[in-house]
């Protein structure tokens, strides 16, 4: 057997066991990928010291990179949480919005609190919203429920500074701000078609809620305005996006610098998180305040632990040289390169559930990969959250989230609700995908 079949061998065993682990066993996704970057490396051939030392260096190097990075999201998303800004959004995009046209304010919401928040939480703390409008409205609870849910998904998997995104972003060395610009543009035919679907959707299952919205003077007097709840997340995004824009334009001076410095994805975070502390918790007990910020931390922690462990895979695959020869192999044989993430991002979504966890390993798997392809590292990391979004069902905790909330226990109407629409937004993604990668190159 020559090395480079034993290490394509090594890495489909690999690869074989860790989505058994993923799904069959008790260990958490964290040390499951650790035992795949082991098994590819050893079994590949490496020596067993190189392969630990490979995953030391690839872990820590994802987490200096991307560590700080998550934890400011999340306890950007907890500020909001606390102070009651992702219902004062919510509200008043309903009111932008007007009458008639409270499906889409409810895909704009999703859109905009699941920035900073992970969809499920962003979903359910958002949901109460959506009884309160189709109780007034005598709009389908299915229809505004599946609205809010699909601007959720539209960020949380396609824009950062939503933490998938920019955990893959940085596991295949991409540009965040350009990340953020194409990711919003190919979610927005995605946003068009929940908007008509949840439309079509409300006939179908015309169930109103009759829930009374219980909400008590003091806390809609405490509750921030919509634009002050805004800016944890726009002054981020505006700094980073307008640091791109400035470095290109090369003026050389010190407002360039100033704002290159200050549009650094980290700084910008930290700016926008200083912002909701100093803003929206400035009435909230300092108690809360601190075990809200802790609970974020902890949050942060099991993510950026997770992203990091796929960098220590990522980086085995590399110095193993699996990654080279795969691409190589993917180069001569005519298939489209950018469908390589795609296409594993797709079958681990379908096998384990987590749309992270698909984003994340196949970053690790195919970062390797990308330069030698010629793929663009933004494409690619695309291509990999794109394919995170196929066929949600049963093993995926979002699916339940929703059809419970809106009370779906038919299969049928499960389906409908949630597995249905997320397939077509995979297809429309990939479509998008495979048309932009033949224009734009690594």
């Amino acid at each position: 057997m020559t090395s480079t079949v034993q290490m394509i061998i090594a890495l489909v065993i690999a690869i074989i066991v860790l989505i058994y682990l993923l799904v069959k066993s008790r260990l958490n996704p964290f040390v499951s990928l650790i035992i795949g970057a082991l098994l590819t490396g050893i079994l590949g051939g490496m020596n067993p010291l190189k392969v630990i030392d490979a995953i030391k260096v690839g872990f820590g190097n994802t987490l200096s990179n991307l560590g700080i990075l998550i934890l400011f999201g999340v306890m950007i998303g907890k500020v909001l949480e606390v102070s009651g800004a992702t219902q004062s959004l919510g509200k008043a995009f309903i009111k932008i919005m007007g009458d008639g046209h409270e499906i889409l304010a409810m895909v704009i919401t999703g859109f905009v609190t699941s920035l900073a928040i992970f969809c499920v939480p962003a979903f359910i703390m958002l949901f109460p919203l959506a009884k309160d409008i189709s109780r007034r409205t005598k709009t389908s609870i299915s229809a505004l429920g599946i609205a809010l849910a699909g601007g959720c998904l539209w960020s949380h998997t396609l824009v950062p500074p939503a933490t998938g995104p920019i955990g893959g972003a940085g596991i295949f060395h991409a540009d965040i701000a350009k990340m953020m610009l194409i990711g919003f543009i190919i979610g927005i035919p995605m946003a068009i078609f929940f908007t008509f679907y949840a439309k079509w959707l409300g006939t179908k299952y015309t169930k109103i809620s009759n829930e009374e919205q219980v909400e008590t003077a003091e806390s809609s007097a405490s509750t921030p305005s919509a634009v002050v709840s805004s800016l944890p997340i726009v002054i981020p995004v505006v700094l980073i996006l307008l640091s791109s824009v400035l470095s290109k334009l090369q003026l050389g001076s010190i407002i360039q610098t100033i704002f290159s410095i200050l549009g650094t994805p980290i700084v910008a975070m930290g700016l926008g998180l200083l912002f909701g502390v100093y803003t929206l918790l400035l009435k909230v007990d300092r108690k809360k305040v601190a075990s809200a910020l802790d609970e974020g931390i902890k949050g942060g922690a099991n993510i950026f632990v997770l992203v990091a462990a796929g960098g220590a895979l990522g980086n085995v695959v590399n110095q193993s040289g699996v990654g080279k020869i795969i691409a190589e192999g993917v180069a001569k044989s005519g298939i489209p390169a950018i469908l390589l993430p795609f296409i594993i991002a797709t079958l681990l979504r379908a096998i384990q559930g987590s749309g992270s966890v698909s984003i994340l390993t196949t970053a690790s798997i195919t970062s390797p990969m990308v330069h030698t392809l010629g793929i663009d590292p933004v494409l690619a990391t695309l291509a990999a959250c794109v394919g995170s979004m196929f066929f949600s069902y049963y093993n995926d905790s979002y699916f339940w989230a929703i059809n419970e909330a809106i009370g779906a226990e038919n299969p049928r109407e499960q389906m409908f609700n949630w597995s249905i629409p997320t397939t077509v937004c995979w297809a429309i993604g990939g479509i998008e995908i495979f048309i932009l990668s033949l224009f734009l190159k690594g």
